[in-house]
């Protein structure tokens, strides 16, 4: 009898820290997967790319250009010492891996028929409007590394929220 009940309090135990250990690991796909990997990807905007971009001027109007001015004399002299890669390609991946993230959050870490396209609709975007640069049918010009990032920001969220993600894809 005693056996049975410690038995029994050992299982809710395991399946308590399983709900607790499943809980923490959403926040973290939220906080640290969406909202950080986004934050990041704007910071580096905000510090170091050039003040010429349409962004300032939102700044200026929701007046916040001052404090960002203040905040820009202590790093954009470093922005020459920063790579390319991380100036201009790392941000748009750190947003891809955010929005997957995010949507996959969302969906409770379901892959079902009725959100793929919600999951895929902006990498493939991303990845098509890079490679249709190569062939002059999107204005700009082709960079591998941006092209590397955005697969890269799509890819990793499914290979670190692998353990918690479902796929459901059973035909209709």
């Amino acid at each position: 009898m005693l056996l049975t009940v410690f038995r029994k309090i050992l299982i809710l135990n395991r399946v308590k820290f399983g709900l607790l250990k499943f809980k923490q690991m959403k926040v973290n796909q939220l906080y640290i997967g969406h909202i950080c990997t986004l934050c990041c990807g704007s910071l580096i905007y905000i510090l170091f790319r050039s003040s010429n971009l349409k962004m300032f001027i939102w700044f200026e109007k929701l007046n916040l250009l001052n404090t960002i001015i203040k905040l820009r004399r202590f790093t954009i002299y470093y922005a020459d010492s920063l790579p390319n890669i991380i100036l201009y390609s790392l941000p748009d991946g750190l947003w891809l891996f955010s929005y997957v993230s995010l949507v996959l959050f969302l969906w409770r870490n379901e892959i079902k028929h009725e959100n793929l396209f919600w999951i895929f609709s902006i990498p493939i975007i991303s990845i098509t409007s890079e490679l249709g640069q190569i062939i002059k049918l999107v204005p700009g010009t082709f960079d591998l590394s941006d092209l590397v990032m955005y697969l890269l920001g799509t890819l990793l969220p499914f290979l670190i929220y692998q353990k918690s993600i479902t796929i459901n894809l059973k035909h209709l």
